[in-house]
This record gives structure tokens, C-alpha cells and sequence, in this order.
């Protein structure tokens, strides 16, 4: 069993391994390497199959949770002791500090929107973007541009939310935890993230940029922490069954094999630190 750290309490070998064990993966030319994922979150973004498997849907938590593992098994087929991190935006809000230093992440991108300038992944020859919604091929970050992350007060407001999802199940969703995590209601957690970090990270294939998957883990853990307090059971899940065009809890989430249901309750397979 893995345990996922924050960015801000890795080592600098922690660091050193999750770098060249995502570099690794994306040097690969075949199977489920780095840019699978990269095309495989373009292809599910939207309604594939009249289901919104990945965004504006009860499954947005499930998918993007078999996602996340999917990635880290390619990582750990790469280095065992490798586990995905954390980025908890609450505490670590700075251009320059975890997880922007210059040995993980590296920083912001040159003027607006331009290319990242330091650390491991600045520059098409040493990240070279090779599936994309645009011509870059240069990792592109805006950092502060556009709006503002999300505070710890937010975080407990969402928290606080008993109800998964309600009807209609998507981004129209009035009420419930999932769509105020997501963005389709304030105050908006996911959504704010990724329009703050700019650049490839505000487009379809925001996975280009390897601070997505840190984002995204700490979507996971406080979705997590909300089942500590609330249920990790299949009946903590809405839709419960039998509604069309939505990924009920006994249905698969493409294109991973597995039900919603199989992705819930995580502890047997990693815990967050």
C-alpha cells in the first residue's frame, strides 16, 4: 500500500524519482505511456457514448480517481517507490514555492501564457508536447493571470455538503458535494486550479503539464477526506441506479474496465499522509 505525501514534505530523492519516473513514461512509444493519458482525457472531456464519463457528471471523482492510478502504476512499473503527491493549494500558494521550484515542477511561463523557463519539464527538448489542442510543443503556463485558488475556508464549505450529487447529475447540478468540488457551483475548487495555473493546464489537454496529476490528487484526497466523514459505501453515491445517460454506481467508467462501485473505497490501496 502507497501513501501520497504533500508536494511541501517530499525529499529531494522523492522529488529526483517522481521526475524521472514521469519522464520515463512519456519517453515510452507504446501502451498506456505518458501521452495515452494526454489523449485520453481530450477524448473523454466530452460525451463519448452519450455519457460524460470525466467532467460535469456524478462520475467526475470516480473517473479521474481510476485516472490517477492508472498513471501511478505506470510510474511505479517505472520506479516502485514512486507514488503520486499531493499539491494542497490551501497552504502552498506560491508562483515559486511546492511545487514550482526548480527541481520538481519548475515555474511560471515566460510573459502571458508563454513557455515554462526552469526545472525538468521547461523547454520542447526536455518536455516536448506531442499531443495537443494547440501548436505548442512547449509547456505553457500563466500563473495568477486569471482568478484566484481556492481557500481552506472553501475547502470546509464543500466539506460540509452531506449529498454527493443531485439531479440533473451535471455542471446544472443546484445543489450537492460533487458539482461545488468540480466548479459548476461556487466556490468552485477544481475549476479555479487549472484557469490559475494558465497555460496548457486551462485547455483540454491539461495533462500536458504534469502539475495536473498533483491537482488532481488532491481533488482525490478531499474527496477522500468527505468520505471519512460521510461514507465511503456505494450508497454515499448518486446517482444510485437506472438513470439514463449518467454513470450509475454499478456501471463502467470507460475506457478503464472498472464500475464506479470497484473505485470508492481506496485504503486498501493507498492512504494520503
Amino acid at each position: 500500500m502507497g501513501t501520497r505525501k504533500s508536494v511541501a514534505a517530499l525529499t529531494a530523492t522523492e522529488k529526483s524519482d517522481f521526475v524521472a519516473a514521469v519522464k520515463a513514461l512519456k519517453a515510452q512509444t507504446s501502451g498506456r505511456n505518458y501521452d495515452w493519458f494526454v489523449r485520453t482525457h481530450m477524448t473523454y472531456f466530452n460525451a463519448v457514448n452519450s455519457h460524460n464519463y470525466a467532467h460535469m457528471s456524478s462520475s467526475f471523482l470516480p473517473w479521474h480517481r481510476k485516472f490517477l492510478l492508472e498513471l501511478e502504476n505506470g510510474l511505479k512499473a517505472v520506479n516502485p517507490a514512486v507514488n503520486l503527491p499531493y499539491w494542497n493549494w490551501t497552504a502552498n500558494r506560491s508562483t515559486t514555492g511546492a511545487p514550482f521550484t526548480s527541481d520538481f515542477m519548475g515555474g511560471n511561463g515566460s510573459g502571458g501564457n508563454g513557455a515554462v523557463l526552469s526545472g525538468p519539464f521547461a523547454g520542447s527538448t526536455r518536455w516536448r508536447i506531442n499531443v495537443s489542442a494547440t501548436t505548442s510543443t512547449s509547456l505553457r503556463r500563466a500563473m495568477t493571470l486569471r482568478g484566484s485558488l481556492p481557500t481552506t475556508s472553501d475547502v470546509d464549505t464543500v466539506m460540509g455538503v452531506s449529498t454527493y450529487d443531485v439531479s440533473p447529475w451535471g455542471s446544472s447540478s443546484g445543489s450537492g458535494m460533487r458539482n461545488r468540488l468540480e466548479g459548476g457551483l461556487t466556490p468552485n475548487l477544481h475549476n479555479r486550479v487549472h484557469v490559475w495555473v494558465g497555460g496548457h493546464m486551462a485547455q483540454v489537454d491539461s495533462p500536458n503539464d504534469p502539475v495536473f496529476f498533483l491537482h488532481h490528487c488532491n481533488i482525490d484526497r478531499l474527496w477522500s477526506r468527505w468520505q471519512t466523514r460521510w461514507g465511503f459505501g456505494t450508497a454515499q453515491y448518486l446517482p444510485g441506479g437506472g438513470v439514463a445517460n449518467v454513470v450509475d454506481v454499478e456501471e463502467v467508467l470507460e475506457p478503464f474496465g472498472a464500475t464506479v462501485a470497484s473505485t470508492l473505497d481506496h485504503r486498501a490501496g493507498y492512504t494520503y499522509a
